[in-house]
This record gives C-alpha cells, sequence and structure tokens, in this order.
C-alpha cells in the first residue's frame, strides 16, 4: 500500500502537511459548515467550550472560545454565543408547561415531569407538571422546552421520546403510543403539503398497514390542504401492500366508506384506477 501511494504521490489522510496549517483561515465556520469545519481546526472540550454534557461539565456554561488543537491559539464561536442562543428570551416556563392534577388521566403521549420543581412555576403535593402541545390539534412542544434537557433529567427522557414524532423511529413505540403521535401529526396546525406527503410516506414505508382511524386522520388532513390526489395515493398504496389479499384491502374501504362519503373521495377502482395498461396484463384484483 505505501508503495502505491508513494506511485500516486498521496499523502495519508491521517498526516497534516505545515503548509496545511499554515493555509487555516482565520474564521470560524458557519452553523451550516460546523459538521465539516476549516481543515487544522479540531475543536477540543475545554472549560469555556464543553462539547454536550459529561460528568466533568455537568451544565455547560457560555460557550465563546475553544483552543486550537494545533496551533494552540484561542478561537471564538460566535454560533455560539451562550448557552440559550437558539431559544426565544420571551418564552417562560409558564409558556412551556402547566400544573395538573397528579391523578389526571394520562394521554399516551402526554409527557408529565416529577421529581423536582421550577423556581418561576411552583407546584403543590399532589400535581405535577405537563408539557403544553401534546393534545390533538397543537403543534407539540416548542424547542424552547429542551433548553432545560442538559439540566431536569426527566426533560431530557420527554427531549428523545419527542425525537421520533413524525419519523421512522415511532416503529418501536408501543402501538397506542404510535397511533396517538401520528393522529397528533395529522393533526398538527403546522402540517403543510410536504410534511403531509412525508408522513405518509414514511407510515407506507413501515412493515404494517395503518389503523382505519389513522387513515381517517391522514384523509382529514389531506382536505385541509386540499390535497385530493394524496387521498387517492393512501388507498394506492394500501393497496399494494396487500397484492394477494383483497380481503383486508375490501375491509378497509369498508370502514372508511363514512369518512369516504363524507369527504367525497372515491377509490382507485371507482375511477378506472384499477384497470391496467394496454399490453401489461390484468393487475391482481
Amino acid at each position: 500500500m505505501s508503495a502505491l501511494r508513494r506511485l500516486l504521490n498521496v499523502r495519508p489522510l491521517c498526516v497534516r502537511a505545515l503548509s496545511d496549517v499554515a493555509k487555516v483561515q482565520s474564521v470560524i465556520p458557519s452553523v451550516t459548515d460546523q459538521a465539516n469545519p476549516i481543515a487544522g481546526y479540531e475543536y477540543i472540550r475545554t472549560e469555556s467550550h464543553p462539547v454536550g454534557n459529561t460528568d466533568k461539565y455537568p451544565s455547560a456554561p457560555p460557550a465563546t472560545t475553544g483552543i486550537h488543537v494545533v496551533t494552540g491559539e484561542e478561537v471564538k464561536f460566535p454560533y455560539f454565543h451562550c448557552k440559550d442562543a437558539c431559544y426565544d428570551p420571551n418564552v417562560t416556563i409558564t409558556d412551556l408547561v402547566e400544573v395538573i392534577p397528579a391523578d389526571s388521566e394520562k394521554g399516551p403521549i402526554d409527557i408529565w415531569l416529577d421529581g423536582f420543581e421550577f423556581p418561576e412555576l411552583p407546584k403543590k403535593a399532589g400535581q405535577v407538571y405537563k408539557i403544553k402541545g401534546t393534545a390533538v390539534g397543537e403543534t407539540g412542544p416548542t424547542a424552547d422546552m429542551w433548553r432545560y434537557k442538559y439540566d431536569i433529567p426527566a426533560v431530557n427522557e420527554a427531549y428523545y421520546f419527542w425525537r421520533k414524532y413524525g419519523t421512522i423511529r415511532t416503529d418501536t413505540l408501543p402501538e397506542d403510543q404510535f397511533d396517538a403521535m401520528w393522529i397528533h401529526f395529522f393533526n398538527n396546525p403546522l402540517l403543510d403539503r410536504f410534511e403531509l406527503r412525508r408522513g405518509c410516506n414514511i407510515i407506507h414505508d413501515m412493515d404494517l398497514i395503518p389503523e382505519p382511524t389513522l387513515v381517517e386522520e391522514m384523509f382529514r388532513a389531506c382536505r385541509r390542504i386540499n390535497d385530493y390526489p394524496m387521498t387517492i395515493r393512501i388507498l394506492e398504496g394500501i393497496k399494494d401492500k396487500l397484492p394477494n389479499d383483497p380481503v383486508v384491502y375490501k375491509w378497509m374501504v369498508q370502514e372508511l366508506t363514512p369518512i369516504m362519503n363524507e369527504l367525497g373521495i372515491k377509490t382507485p377502482d371507482e375511477l378506472g384506477l384499477h384497470i391496467a395498461p394496454e399490453g401489461k396484463g390484468p393487475l391482481p384484483y
């Protein structure tokens, strides 16, 4: 390998020539370039710039500077100018959580926080904190909630749970949480045409057939966004996943008949989309 490298005049990637260090620019990469920083600026953990939540730095102070690993010079991090740089300073804890009785009924995706107390929002005995935004028709927890995830373990657990929202990772959730999270997703007021199609594609890629109640919420989301073609694609997707079992598809259409009549949705068969192009042969059913 070394002989081949000499023939090709290629320097090993692990070796940095002095000329490379001399060419290092004095600017810091922007937020979009953080994953691919300027060559030579390999940032290390320092007291002024701890990376992540570690045992040595349990509570990260404002990240403003770091140490260049080659030259030893101090460099500034303008895009990490303070711990809460990404959050709205006008949002308070009362905008993020509410105090409810501990014996309240907890929904599948409701997030309760217990075992501590926010000084700005005291609670009494027999009460717990509930993160706002998890009810159907709400937009979900805001990013400002996660500013507490390094300080409060319960918030950190809630953060990793809600990261599954609208992603393929919901496949690992129990059935009740899976349905509740996707029903919340398709009733989200911020849902647009792109997110609608992304969510439908994710569910279609999973090894499952969605419950009729979930498909109903998908139809209602299509109605709000005025995307009729997507309703046909949803039915086609269900039919495509059951090429050899038409009974389940017919049962699905039967369960969805009330909502389809309400919204004026036709099946692919009623629109003639089950007829194969000339010369392609008949479709399975």
